[in-house]
């Protein structure tokens, strides 16, 4: 029986050998520096990194996305230039560099990594797992895209798969014509109506 052939069965527990730890987008440009960096989004490190630490112990897999464009990026017509291939923006937080060992990346040219070419293709080859965690920034962009879209493919197939977003491992930057809390609380209620699993990190039991 193949991963498309599985029946949607929602858990409320993650147990051994059977969960994935998502980390979107926890580089430079989004926390330490450049014009999208917020840097309270690295209050949520302590919590990524306990969960790292976690999955490791048990050896679920743990996969995580870097933002990296080209200079002429098409998303860039929509966002200010950020996270240029080569710079130090592009680069995953000093802070999870120790565990840069335990983890599988891939690189996304876009706001959504379900799209990203290398994610696609080793999403299709990968077992299916019942549990999806996800955590990372930001809530309302690139973490809602993500958990959106395999949350809308597990549907799709009828899987039997739960996405789960730890919500304090998760968060988004602030701006006078983006306010963080607003946008925070608002990514969170869109996707518990789709039926996301919203948690908060301590609760992942492996």
């Amino acid at each position: 029986m193949n991963k498309h052939e599985r029946k949607v069965s929602h858990m409320s527990e993650i147990t051994s050998t059977n969960a994935c730890l998502v980390i979107i987008d926890m580089v430079n440009g989004f926390i330490h520096e450049g014009p999208m960096a917020d840097a309270s989004i690295k209050n949520i490190i302590v919590n990524i990194e306990e969960l790292i630490k976690s999955f490791h112990q048990n050896h679920q897999p743990i996969i995580a996305f870097l933002d990296k464009h080209p200079e002429n990026a098409k998303e860039f017509t929509a966002f200010v230039p950020h996270c240029v291939a080569n710079t130090s923006e592009s680069e995953w937080v000093e802070e999870l560099l120790p565990y840069q060992n335990d983890v599988l990346f891939f690189e996304k040219n876009s706001v959504n990594g379900f799209l990203a070419p290398d994610f696609q293709q080793w999403f299709e080859k990968a077992p299916l797992y019942q549990q999806y965690v996800i955590t990372g920034c930001v809530s309302d962009i690139c973490v809602l895209q993500f958990a959106l879209t395999l949350q809308a493919y597990i549907h799709q197939h009828n899987l039997d798969a739960t996405v789960t977003v730890c919500e304090d491992a998760i968060a988004t930057f602030d701006a006078p014509f983006h306010p963080k809390d607003t946008y925070h609380t608002m990514a969170l209620a869109f996707m518990k109506q789709c039926g996301i699993h919203i948690t908060t990190s301590k609760e992942i039991t492996l």
